[in-house]
């Protein structure tokens, strides 16, 4: 039997116990957790290997977004772009608990998520219809995934995507700190490596937002990465090809 696996980021049994009702009529076995907002001792990761689990075909968040604190925005962001590297294809449902409030936008990692109200008359279809198709891939210019664990930390993956190279790459994020960087093969932390020309603690400008970037000037490819290290919680990160002038084109993403 395929699953949904919901996330409901508050205590609301009752919210839940419905919504786990509509996925046994679909014929979907339902199984969740209550979200625990508890980023020193990530406790997102523990969710992130239910999610990784083949029969489980959807990923169904319930709650609003004006209701996200910074830490629960980031602890989702951290396992969106997890599952964005290990597990692509898996369909994510929104599920807003109060349609006739203002929403709140998403955290960036989500914008292009499918969102409905949870009393919508659609959602036992939107159940069965997602839980059967895979999600479409993201088509991006560049990569960015995330590497975490308690004795690692948490690391950033950024580098171009297919046929595309970069002379160099920039990681910058609005509060929070970051720690140390490396360039290696993708998909894996490296051991050691050499940066080319490094900068740290550049001060950028986005629209009305600081930032603080991290960068250098290896070559990256698509079998290439870059990777920051990042304590605390950003509320914003700028990532793209290290600039050769004072112009840039970085790419921005909401926390």
């Amino acid at each position: 039997m395929k699953k949904i696996w919901i996330t409901s980021l508050d205590k609301d049994e009752k919210t839940v116990q419905q919504v786990m009702a509509v996925a046994t009529r679909y014929g979907l076995g339902p199984d969740g957790h209550f979200w625990q907002d508890d980023l020193e001792k990530m406790a997102w990761v523990g969710v992130k290997e239910q999610l990784l689990d083949t029969r489980v075909t959807l990923w169904v968040i319930l709650g609003s977004g004006k209701e996200l604190q910074p830490e629960t925005r980031y602890g989702l962001t951290l396992l969106k772009l997890v599952l964005e590297r290990e597990r692509p294809a898996l369909s994510i449902l929104w599920m807003d608990k109060k349609p006739d409030a203002q929403l709140g936008e998403l955290p960036g990692a989500f914008a292009s998520v499918v969102r409905v109200p949870v009393d919508s008359g659609a959602v036992g279809a939107k159940f069965a219809a997602m839980a059967n198709m895979p999600a479409g891939k993201s088509v991006y210019p560049y990569r960015l995934f995330v590497h975490a664990n308690p004795g690692l930390g948490v690391w950033f993956e950024v580098g171009p995507s297919e046929n595309i190279s970069w002379t160099g790459a920039l990681f910058g994020i609005h509060e929070g700190e970051i720690k140390a960087m490396g360039f290696g093969p993708a998909g894996e932390l490296p051991d050691k490596c050499v940066l080319e020309y490094p900068l740290r603690g550049v001060q950028l400008e986005a629209g009305d937002t600081q930032f603080l970037a991290w960068g250098a000037r290896n070559v990256l490819t698509d079998e290439k990465s870059a990777y920051f290290k990042v304590d605390g919680v950003p509320r914003g990160l700028l990532f793209g090809e290290l600039p050769e002038g004072e112009e840039a084109d970085l790419h921005r993403l909401a926390v």
